[in-house]
């Protein structure tokens, strides 16, 4: 059974080898548009049909061969303790460890020959400085936090859209927390929008989702029960609600629009 993976990221050290910055957080290091970095995307499958090149220098884990024009790097999987304990299952598990070129006119200056000596003290190898470093590890949880902040305004925008539509109240269940988002509209005049939690116990939580509504200003809302709404939150809600500017609510229908397309 192949073996289902989130991409092959490079190193901070792969990266120097390469000559390549950093790009936005908002672009996961994996998806960078360079050709040994798309290649080894390939690697994992290969490894599982038997189709990747193991190399034999490295003794001291599995690394396996990423070709490309004249590039060449080294491909791990990490597994047990090389994981910190931070990330779900899975995740990050393959890495570009270090790149390099192909030296056809001296194998002694060729990457892999090279890379083996840079490993190898008397008969000890070890490619430990190969594996992400705290630089990594940060980088990706970067990479998360934005990613998880787009994602919790697209859902905020879906759930008012939905709303506005139906002028029910529109709910996104997950496994331990609920979503919700209410209008109130009264047609050529401003509307009463509400957003509605449940199991959500982070401050920080609170703050991303009182900033993800376009045309809205994050000190606008106001945590019910107030005068402005008068709703009574259940045991476990909490409860922020604004006045909605029907310009507002007309951009919303429109992002809607566009997320459906």
């Amino acid at each position: 059974m192949t073996e289902a993976h989130d991409g092959v990221r490079p190193t901070k050290r792969c990266l120097d080898d390469l000559d390549l910055k950093a790009p936005d957080l908002g672009q996961p290091l994996e998806e960078i548009n360079d050709s040994l970095v798309i290649a080894a995307q390939t690697i994992p499958a290969r490894r599982d049909t038997g189709g990747a090149e193991r190399i034999a220098s490295l003794k001291d884990r599995i690394w396996f061969k990423v070709k490309t024009g004249t590039k060449r790097a080294v491909v791990t999987q990490l597994r047990g303790g090389d994981l910190p304990g931070r990330l779900p299952p899975g995740v990050a598990t393959w890495w570009l460890g270090a790149a390099g070129h192909r030296q056809a006119d001296s194998p002694q200056r060729d990457f892999y020959a090279c890379l083996a000596r840079e490993c190898t003290k008397g008969t000890l190898v070890s490619t430990e400085h190969l594996l992400p470093q705290d630089w990594d590890w940060n980088r990706l949880l970067a990479e998360q936090a934005v990613a998880w902040k787009r994602e919790m305004k697209q859902l905020v925008i879906r759930l008012i859209v939905m709303s506005l539509r139906s002028g029910d109240l529109a709910i996104a269940e997950f496994q331990n927390y609920r979503l919700k988002a209410l209008v109130r509209a009264d047609e050529g005049h401003e509307s009463f929008l509400a957003i509605m939690t449940e199991g959500v116990l982070y401050p920080e939580v609170f703050a991303v989702l009182l900033a993800s509504v376009p045309g809205i200003d994050p000190g606008d809302w106001f945590p019910e029960p107030s005068p402005l709404a008068d709703m009574e939150p259940s045991s476990g809600e909490i409860i922020w609600s604004t006045v909605m500017p029907p310009e507002v609510a007309n951009s919303l229908l429109e992002l809607g629009d566009e997320m459906d397309q």
